[in-house]
């Protein structure tokens, strides 16, 4: 059986499992519905719970940039949110839009149905699945879900779906990309089992512009990666371009104003400061491309070209100032090595 998502009225959703609980438990509804089956007594919820599907109890860890994106859309969509974050600052953004407040990741877990992790990497994400003295992972129970949005790497992402599955929750890893040149917003990578996915599919749709499944947890992370390596390749390939012409006598921003070219205009000002709050794309794609290496290292697979650019990202950082966190800071790389820097 399916029903149509007033949200978007050309998608058709299947009514998953926690949908049919969620009405039964709050219409005392009869045991049929837990099977799929229509009795008289719960036909008259089904659009119920099509309309009411954003009732799910969402947790939002992380209200950095992107979970600042996702307080807006799921409130926008009416459901209940509650947060936390390390830096109690960021909170206040959630709290202006009717969120509610967790003083630990724990907290945010246990009164959750679906958890959304908005985080910048491995590091963190370990730290709020399993920190002292209760992290999220042990205070999970059946029927919740994890969502992970962070870029964590395969090996992580497998980790913590397996760690779920262990209590009996759901888990799908959603890495994220913003520049997707098949249209605006965010466009996910999912990966996770069907039934995961499906279970989490209207949430997904709220806090994304597409999301698609391509296939288990270790395989969305490294579809992510690949994306990250074509991301910090090709403006690595403009930066060094950049400073052969400048090198050489030409002025490279011709190559917007004649050809309309897409060249950062960073490259050209110099100005290197971050264009979205956290990390800043330079520290990013070095983060990304290390997990990257490390799993080319595991499976053997030839990655020079990344190797390279990966070290161009290093010596980057290791010049840039506290301010600069735009990833066009890699052109100082090739700065330093012909002199100008």
């Amino acid at each position: 059986m399916y029903i149509h998502d007033k949200r978007t009225p050309s998608y058709n959703q299947w009514l998953t499992p926690v949908h049919w609980r969620i009405v039964c438990k709050e219409h005392n509804a009869d045991r049929e519905c837990y099977s799929g089956g229509i009795s008289q007594q719960t036909h008259g919820f089904i659009q119920f719970a099509a309309a009411n599907s954003s009732m799910r109890r969402i947790g939002l860890i992380g209200v950095g940039f992107i979970g600042k994106l996702f307080v807006d859309d799921l409130r926008s969509a009416e459901y209940p949110v509650t947060a936390y974050d390390i830096d109690e600052s960021q909170l206040e953004y959630a709290l202006e839009r009717g969120a509610e407040a967790a003083d630990s990741p724990a907290a945010v877990a246990a009164g959750a149905d679906v958890v959304v992790l908005a985080l910048p990497g491995h590091s963190e994400v370990q730290s709020v699945m399993e920190g002292e003295p209760r992290g999220v992972v042990e205070t999970l129970d059946s029927d919740q879900c994890v969502i992970d949005t962070s870029t964590t790497g395969p090996e992580a992402a497998t980790e913590y779906e397996q760690k779920c599955a262990e209590r009996g929750a759901g888990f799908v890893t959603a890495p994220l990309t913003r520049n997707a040149p098949s249209g605006d917003g965010i466009h996910m990578m999912v990966g996770g089992s069907p039934s995961d996915y499906d279970e989490v599919r209207p949430v997904l749709d709220t806090i994304s512009e597409a999301h698609t499944r391509i296939g288990d947890a270790h395989d969305a992370q490294t579809f992510k990666l690949m994306i990250q390596m074509r991301y910090a390749g090709q403006q690595a390939i403009d930066a060094e371009i950049v400073e052969f012409g400048r090198n050489n006598g030409i002025d490279p921003e011709r190559m917007n104003e004649f050809l309309g070219m897409d060249v950062w205009e960073q490259y050209f000002t110099l100005d290197f400061a971050p264009a979205i709050e956290g990390l800043g794309g330079l520290a990013i794609w070095h983060k990304d491309l290390g997990y990257a290496l490390a799993l080319a290292r595991e499976s053997n697979t030839a990655t020079p070209l990344t190797s390279t650019v990966h070290e161009a990202y290093k010596s980057a950082i290791e010049m840039a100032d506290e301010d600069e966190g735009h990833a066009a800071a890699t052109i100082r790389h090739w700065r330093r090595h012909n002199g100008a820097e």
